[in-house]
């Protein structure tokens, strides 16, 4: 129940902080928000492509070790998102953003 919280509070606090248009916080070919890609890391889908999961993957983020081309890296990778997103700045931001109030 209270990790469930964790995650509505944290799709809540990303949607109404960011400060990117709605067209450019998706990933244009694959449709995978910005918001959507951080949850699917932190519940543990992107593993495979070594980024960690829950709380690791925010201590890993704090610590410096990944950052959000790591994450956007990972998620091409694993053929969710183009790699064109990696060129769009709003998208990386928004990541970056959600990735920064994870423990929030």
């Amino acid at each position: 129940m209270l990790k469930r919280l964790n995650l509505t509070l944290l799709s809540l606090l990303c949607v109404s902080l960011i400060s990117v248009p709605p067209s450019r916080a998706e990933s244009p070919e694959k449709g995978i928000s910005a918001v959507d890609l951080v949850q699917l890391a932190r519940n543990g889908y992107l593993q495979d492509q070594g980024i960690a999961q829950f709380n690791q993957l925010a201590s890993d983020y704090d610590s410096g070790q990944i950052c959000a081309e790591d994450v956007v890296e990972a998620a091409i990778a694993d053929d969710r998102l183009s790699p064109e997103t990696l060129t769009d700045d709003g998208y990386l931001a928004t990541v970056d953003h959600c990735l920064d109030h994870l423990d929030d």
